[in-house]
């Protein structure tokens, strides 16, 4: 996924148990069943002389985390990390599986004297809180706000044909994952029928276009879509059947438009947004938390593929993509 969070300061900004031994395996699982998520909502972390923002965490192994910390790296930031005061067993961080939910560290960044305004790197280093040097994974901010900025949408016609002109202000998402058991426990491998969707929205509706190569000799095929106005919020899920041309949704699909293509390769849909409003939201939020799946059924077998998480996830906000109206398109993959 390409992303473009800019680390930016600009003074004008200023903002008012028992414990088991951690084994190899864990640092094994952790490149792949270890989130890491920055709440980034509008493309930057601006900070005037200090500023604060939240790094989420999720645990989809097979084990706990017996002791976990969390290292700001940077040359031009002095940083102080908190655990939330709601994470009571810190620091262990529980797998989902045993019934681990989402935590975070609050990261808060002060400029060190001398820095210029300007745009930064920042990375964050997961690593053993009893060992600095035993680290889990490191990422940049970057990646781990897993944000994209899209221009306002422009006539999409919901009618199977996908024309190029109408998609140009969208974002691609591709490269989708099955999670599967290799060697002595589970990670992503990229799977053999892949997905591609492309994502549009305007001020009244999300458009996807799902292309779907591979699995020509499926029973069913079908393409779901994930969105949530918050974090903490339950998703919406509308899934859509390219072989038997149906969709199906546990939510109300008053004012849904979709369309197969006469090959049966690609799906294009308009989702009112409406319709993702939280009791007693007045507005539409700027922007969702999105996630997409291809479940594939052929010779009595099954296959989910993931865009983001896995099936210990696929229902948690925090491991979306988070997509927002602004200026800049920004491209995922």
């Amino acid at each position: 996924m390409v992303r473009r969070l800019c680390i930016a300061v600009a003074l004008a900004l200023l903002p008012a148990v028992a414990y088991a031994h951690l084994c190899n395996d864990v640092f094994a699982q952790a490149r792949d069943n270890l989130v890491v998520k920055v709440d980034v909502r509008d493309g930057q972390l601006r900070i005037g002389q200090e500023g604060s923002f939240r790094v989420y965490l999720l645990n989809t192994m097979d084990r706990e985390i017996t002791a976990i910390a969390l290292q700001v790296l940077s040359d031009h930031f002095d940083a102080r990390v908190e655990p939330a005061p709601t994470w009571q067993t810190y620091p262990v961080l529980k797998t989902s599986i045993s019934g681990g939910k989402k935590e975070y560290f609050t990261v808060t960044l002060r400029r060190k004297p001398g820095v210029p305004d300007g745009r930064y790197r920042l990375d964050l280093q997961l690593s053993d809180k009893t060992n600095s040097k035993r680290v889990f994974k490191t990422v940049d901010a970057t990646s781990a706000a897993d944000l994209c900025v899209l221009a306002p949408a422009k006539a999409v016609q919901v009618d199977g044909r996908a024309d190029a002109a109408e998609w140009e202000h969208s974002v691609l998402c591709s490269d989708f994952y099955v999670h599967k058991k290799v060697g002595s426990f589970f990670e992503n491998v990229r799977a053999d029928a892949q997905a591609r969707c492309r994502l549009a929205m305007d001020a009244d509706s999300l458009y996807a276009l799902l292309q779907f190569q591979g699995g020509e000799a499926a029973v069913s095929d079908v393409g779901t879509i994930y969105l949530a106005s918050d974090p903490d919020a339950a998703p919406v899920a509308f899934s859509f059947d390219r072989v038997s041309g149906r969709m199906s949704s546990e939510q109300t699909v008053q004012g849904v438009q979709y369309a197969v293509s006469p090959d049966k390769t690609l799906i294009e849909c308009k989702i009112p947004r409406a319709l993702l409003r939280q009791a007693g939201q007045a507005q539409d939020p700027p922007g969702y938390y999105v996630n997409l799946t291809r479940t594939t059924s052929m010779a009595g077998q099954k296959q989910v593929a993931y865009w983001r998480g896995n099936s210990f996830s696929v229902l948690n906000p925090i491991v979306y993509g988070y997509v927002t109206i602004g200026g800049t398109q920004q491209p995922v993959q």
